[in-house]
């Protein structure tokens, strides 16, 4: 299976296509600098492009954190947390979900909480 096969794709109006973005990310991977500058040429284009092309861009580059994600240590600790739950062998606070549902919920708590601290300090500066 490859990358681009093991993420489905969110939206297809990538500014590369997921295959060859699977491809480039893989060559840089294994440490080929020049595969990187020819990505990094590609977005600066879409940049370039206008409108359409920034949206494309930061498609692209969302579907790059997701296929990177694949080689990244916490993938490899995500699969194995999965494994031992799905053998049975954690307890119930333990099992992925509840653990990362849980730290996504604090970080959104926080984020929440400063976007209010930031309006009452909005709200004072302009009294």
């Amino acid at each position: 299976m490859s990358i681009a096969d093991a993420c489905p794709p969110v939206e297809e109006n990538l500014l590369i296509d997921r295959d060859t973005l699977a491809t480039s990310i893989n060559f840089i991977l294994r440490s080929d600098p020049d595969a990187l500058a020819q990505l990094f040429v590609e977005l600066r284009h879409g940049i370039e492009s206008g409108f359409d092309g920034i949206t494309r861009t930061r498609n692209t580059l969302a579907a790059a954190v997701e296929l990177v994600y694949l080689h990244t240590q916490a993938h490899d600790a995500a699969l194995k947390l999965y494994q031992l739950s799905q053998e049975g062998q954690l307890k119930v606070e333990d099992e992925p979900v509840r653990l990362i549902g849980a730290a996504i919920e604090r970080q959104r708590e926080h984020v929440l909480g400063s976007e209010r601290r930031r309006r009452v300090g909005r709200k004072r500066r302009t009294r």
